[in-house]
């Protein structure tokens, strides 16, 4: 099966003259790869003397993943088009010297590839390459010419594939199962938000078929009033006529989805601030998605929100949202600044929020992903609004 990832990181990176390129980011290699490259805490954390690093072949065909030896056997089985090489960081009856042994993989595996045969462009990311990595390409590989990979992968990934459209409409759905739990769990009130917080989770889970990796907030009540995350789930039992504000970020296969609602606990009526707020932030969504066509800019996605809310008496508390695929919050996003050419293929979450603030207690954001089209664009996770 081809590898249309790997193939536009390839055309990116020959645009900027690299011949080799070494990947460090999780993001980037699960990108490239198809490996969805855990985000490491507890035990593998510690044992690992470097996480994955992908090799990438500019010119032709190699590529190698460089890892662990406890991930080897799941690099294999989702990687595409990469040959994959383990180390063994540590061994429970058997002394053995994880720094020594992932280096000098490293250093054999750059050799394969062509490092010091001949002067050649390594294209590495700055913000996540290991020191001791690159220390060992300075003091190994004196004739390499170093340059910075990011801004070619971030090319690569502006538009989907067909294969990350598909994912990322799954993740999606996965997000959705857990607006539809929120929702059933603000119909009464009296809950714990670590309780509704959990039973969330659950739902996404039973929906994904396999533990997620997730991030986001619950806020209830006067917390919904300004920005502040982390703001929960905490020790706090809702109240009738509460907001309750979810923002749900679940990583499903590799890709992330992000949405937000807002919604009045116990099946009451809203008041009327409340429903300037949630109203104001639902307008201000489909405003923003309305101009997510091809030919438009990112910031004009933006202005539209910003003038919703005007149009509201309110004023925007943040950015109007950004991309979104391997990583949870991509480039370009909607900022009054940014002049990116909005293309078809790509996907946005949008997520216009304005607060009372400090002195207040009510506050909205709405938040939803759309596929960019010719025709316009595609609202994916379609969960109900909370107004």
């Amino acid at each position: 099966m081809t590898n249309h990832e790997l193939e536009r990181a390839r055309a990116e990176l020959k645009a900027i003259g690299a011949d080799v390129a070494l990947l460090a980011s999780g993001d980037n290699i699960t990108y490239v790869s198809h490996f969805e490259v855990p985000v490491e805490f507890g035990a593998l954390a510690t044992l690992a003397f470097t996480p994955p690093l992908a090799v990438i072949g500019v010119g032709d065909q190699s590529a190698a993943i460089v890892t662990p030896n406890f991930y080897e056997s799941s690099v294999k089985q989702q990687s595409s088009g990469f040959e994959v090489v383990g180390y063994e960081p540590v061994n429970w009856f058997t002394p053995v010297n994880g720094r020594e042994n992932a280096l000098n993989l490293l250093r054999d595996t750059l050799k394969q590839f062509g490092l010091g045969q001949s002067p050649l462009k390594l294209a590495i990311e700055e913000r996540s390459l290991p020191a001791t990595a690159l220390r060992l390409i300075l003091d190994e590989f004196p004739n390499v010419q170093i340059i910075e990979a990011s801004a070619a992968l971030a090319a690569a990934r502006a538009v989907k594939t067909g294969r990350e459209l598909e994912l990322l409409r799954f993740a999606a759905e996965v997000n959705k199962a857990g607006q539809a739990e929120l929702r059933r769990q603000t119909r009464e009130a009296g809950k714990n938000e670590f309780a509704m917080w959990a039973a969330v989770i659950n739902a996404m889970e039973h929906k994904a078929g396999h533990p997620l990796m997730v991030f986001g907030e619950l806020v209830t009540g006067s917390r919904c009033k300004m920005v502040n995350y982390p703001g929960g789930p905490k020790d706090v039992i809702t109240k009738a006529g509460d907001l309750a504000l979810m923002d749900m970020s679940p990583r499903v296969n590799g890709y992330w989805s992000d949405t937000t609602n807002t919604m009045v606990i116990g099946g009451v009526e809203p008041t009327d601030k409340q429903k300037k707020y949630g109203v104001a932030a639902r307008e201000a969504f489909h405003a923003a998605a309305e101009m997510l066509r091809p030919g438009r800019q990112a910031k004009d996605a933006y202005f539209a929100a910003e003038s919703t809310f005007e149009k509201h008496g309110l004023k925007i508390g943040h950015y109007a949202g950004h991309q979104i695929g391997v990583a949870v919050n991509e480039a370009p996003r909607l900022v009054p600044y940014d002049d990116t050419p909005i293309r078809a293929g790509m996907v946005f979450s949008i997520e216009p929020g304005a607060y009372e603030g400090p002195d207040g207690d009510t506050g909205a954001r709405m938040e939803k992903s759309v596929i960019v089209h010719e025709s316009g664009p595609e609202i994916i996770c379609d969960f109900e609004w909370g107004f």
